[in-house]
């Protein structure tokens, strides 16, 4: 059974617990993931270039000249693609360019990343970790004692972990989220995740896919 080190507030080794089943035997195909990334990022896509065709730009449709005898060039009107000012050709227009994926996809894939990073211990679970404000030095001193500086850190609190949450947000490579707004691209970008205690109960309950049967429960109610 994989294990997941504990650390207390000052950065100490605190003992280990044994990580959920389904997340230590989770190895799903690498494609997907990258399939399941890629729609992540898709999704997050504004969608919102847009170019006038030539019925959209203004200007007079008169035709520019005569077809024959001036010994010139054919010409329409000087709203065509070819002309200055007149419209873009096959140029893109506001779209969506979401990808719907099954949840059973997404979960897999999720599930398959965090546990690269559980194979190679870098999930580190901080319990004791309380501040009554703001502390950003204190949250640098402690990245330092367990030797993440400088890395890329997912950072996973619970709701009541404020002060916290504001203490290491401003941190360079240091990304702060609650359990429900990580997917699987943050989890992809980091090189260490760190979770406090009850940032990992939460997350413990989404890998138990315990969430997702109660929110099941509430629409068919």
């Amino acid at each position: 059974m994989a294990e997941i080190k504990i650390y207390n507030g000052s950065g100490q080794a605190a003992g280990t617990l044994d990580a959920p089943a389904k997340l230590a035997d989770a190895k799903a195909a690498m494609s997907l993931v990258h399939q399941v990334a890629i729609a992540e990022m898709a999704g997050r896509r504004q969608g919102n270039a847009s170019t006038k065709d030539r019925t959209e730009v203004r200007g007079s449709g008169v035709k520019i000249r005569r077809q024959k005898g001036t010994g010139r060039s054919r010409q329409g009107d000087k709203r065509t693609p070819h002309m200055r000012g007149g419209g873009v050709s096959h140029g893109p227009k506001p779209r969506d360019y979401g990808q719907n994926t099954p949840k059973k996809m997404k979960r897999a894939a999720f599930l398959t990343a965090l546990n690269s990073r559980l194979q190679n211990d870098l999930i580190y679970v901080l319990d004791g970790v309380a501040f009554d404000a703001p502390k950003t030095k204190t949250v640098v001193t402690l990245l330092g004692t367990l030797g993440v500086s400088g890395k890329k850190v997912l950072f996973l609190i619970a709701e009541a972990d404020v002060n916290l949450g504001l203490s290491a947000r401003n941190l360079p490579k240091v990304v702060v989220q609650s359990v429900g707004q990580t997917n699987l691209t943050d989890v992809l970008r980091s090189e260490v995740i760190l979770c406090t205690r009850g940032a990992w109960d939460e997350m413990t309950s989404r890998i138990d896919g315990k969430k997702d049967e109660q929110s099941e429960v509430e629409v068919t109610a």
